[in-house]
């Protein structure tokens, strides 16, 4: 399985949730706020993927994301990346952003699948977002944020060392809650579930 997304970093701040524990009456304490800076200072949008215990370099999108764009990085990035993981033929996982499910996309993904070099994952229209891959997303935001990047060239090294020193254990843990999320998903009907329950 190959799991691919994009994501966006912002040099200052972030636009992921983040959680603040606080006492009655702390509200507004500098301890429990989080600064802003206007305009944020700008951002890096990267385009990245793993398979099994391995992740493949991460890519970073220069421009506005379009489909054109989109279908570059299919040949670009996600077919090399593909054949370094499994030599022989794999399940291709991406969501179904309207960039992803355009005609020039869907056409070159399906002409690669009657090749048999890799086969395409049916994702249903409206689901929760499982990817395995939000998870490093996260966890690659809170990184980026302990390092408190200077620049975006600065902010694209950090991204880089760090993608590049997520261990096979992670993967392996990601991979392995798979069958448990997708079991709870479908018995709750895409409703809320606490994953530490199950």
């Amino acid at each position: 399985m190959l799991w691919t997304d994009e994501s966006k970093f912002e040099l200052f701040g972030s636009k992921r949730r983040v959680f603040v524990r606080r006492y009655a009456g702390e509200r507004y304490s500098e301890k429990c706020l989080v600064p802003t800076v206007k305009h944020g200072g700008g951002s890096v949008t990267v385009w990245g993927c793993f398979g099994g215990e391995n992740v493949e370099l991460i890519h970073r999108i220069e421009e506005i994301m379009t489909k054109e764009i989109y279908r570059e990085i299919l040949e670009q990035q996600v077919l090399p990346s593909g054949e370094r993981l499994f030599p022989d033929q794999y399940v291709f996982m991406h969501d179904n952003d309207p960039k992803h499910t355009s005609k020039i996309c869907k056409s070159y993904l399906e002409d690669l699948q009657n090749q048999k070099v890799l086969k395409i994952m049916d994702w249903p229209p409206q689901s929760p977002d499982l990817n395995p891959i939000e998870l490093l997303w996260e966890e690659l935001d809170r990184k980026v944020r302990e390092t408190q990047p200077s620049s975006l060239e600065n902010l694209w090294n950090i991204l880089q060392e760090q993608w590049n020193a997520i261990q096979p254990e992670t993967l392996r843990k990601l991979i392995n809650r798979m069958p448990k999320i997708c079991a709870a998903v479908i018995k709750n009907k895409g409703g809320y579930f606490d994953e530490s329950k199950i």
